[in-house]
């Protein structure tokens, strides 16, 4: 007989309707919330996609469990178990995965000089939280570098977690009928975790060294990364803790359905995916970490022959203004000369 490492948060079970109606509700509430920083001018920011894409598709994924509970068929579907495997899984790593683009603006905002600070996203954001460089300001372009390296690598790394997790879950129902994929996918899972976890402690870190070496830092922001990061590790560990269970039957007791087992899902899995997303759309990431539209976009800072071009392209665009304008003087003078003569 097989054992198969049992899924995360338990088959779904009659006392599922409730807490799943629940945390329907609780992300359908937050929804307004998301579309208006994703769209509202002052605050829309293409950083947060990927945790706005999770907000929504955990109104459908809790709306299924609701369904599941009360109906045996859907109950134990070998591919709604899969999907719900993987939804559950990659979904605190993406959320952790977006923080990093945060992160990145944090630090990068806080080594510019003011001869380069145009080139800042946050030279971009009206009204931000960070501040501009004073004239006294010392530029610190290797620091820069090295935090844009840092935070591509975390990137990846995140990345790399999540397609662990992808690939473990994609195939779980064929973890009923093959010890060999039942192993493969236990590992893989625990791998997924344990980085994301290791990668969330080392941008904490991170962003705590910038509050220490870097005076430009905003607060706020490290205050926003360092809870964020913090309910990520929580639903990590928390994973980590429960992967060692393994089971023959997703219908018994240690296949994670006891009440204790189904409590701390929702506590230390669910509800802090929830106030992770209430934190970062509940806050002006725009403003308070000055990331513009699209964040700090910049491989590295600009090169001479980009600074000419730029330059040459804002001399055309000032002469064509000059021109309308002109153009629109004139045009007033004949009208003006028009209304006189008939006068």
């Amino acid at each position: 007989m097989v054992q198969f490492p049992a899924p995360i948060g338990g088959t779904v079970l009659l006392d599922d309707f409730a807490p799943s109606i629940l945390f329907a509700i609780l992300y359908a509430l937050l929804s307004p919330l998301m579309l208006y920083r994703m769209f509202h001018r002052r605050s829309r920011c293409t950083l947060l996609i990927g945790t706005a894409i999770f907000s929504i598709e955990r109104i459908v994924i809790f709306s299924l469990r609701a369904v599941q509970s009360k109906n045996d068929s859907f109950r134990f579907s070998g591919g709604l178990t899969s999907y719900m495997q993987i939804s559950f899984g990659m979904g605190f790593i993406g959320i952790a995965s977006d923080a990093v683009k945060l992160a990145r603006c944090l630090l990068v905002n806080a080594t510019y000089g003011p001869e380069k600070y145009f080139q800042s996203p946050a030279a971009a954001t009206k009204e931000g939280l960070v501040p501009p460089p004073t004239a006294d300001t010392p530029d610190q372009p290797r620091v820069r570098t090295w935090c844009r390296r840092v935070a591509n690598l975390m990137g990846l790394a995140f990345l790399t977690a999540i397609i662990l997790e992808a690939i473990a879950n994609s195939n779980y129902s064929k973890v009923f009928n093959s010890q060999k994929d039942a192993n493969m996918t236990a590992v893989l899972r625990v791998a997924s975790s344990a980085v994301a976890v290791a990668l969330s402690c080392v941008v904490v870190c991170m962003t705590l060294w910038g509050l220490l070496k870097l005076p430009r830092v905003g607060k706020w922001g490290v205050a926003i990364i360092g809870t964020t990061y913090t309910l990520v590790v929580i639903i990590g560990i928390y994973r980590l803790s429960v992967m060692g269970n393994r089971t023959t039957s997703l219908s018994a007791p240690d296949a994670l359905n006891t009440p204790r087992a189904k409590a701390a899902f929702y506590i230390l899995h669910v509800l802090p995916e929830w106030l992770a997303s209430v934190i970062l759309f509940g806050n002006n990431i725009r403003k308070s970490f000055g990331t513009g539209l699209t964040g700090d976009w910049r491989y590295q800072d600009e090169t001479e022959k980009q600074r000419v071009k730029r330059l040459e392209k804002e001399a055309k665009k000032e002469a064509k203004r000059d021109a309308k304008r002109q153009e629109e003087n004139i045009n007033l003078a004949n009208t003006e000369d028009v209304e006189m003569k008939g006068s």
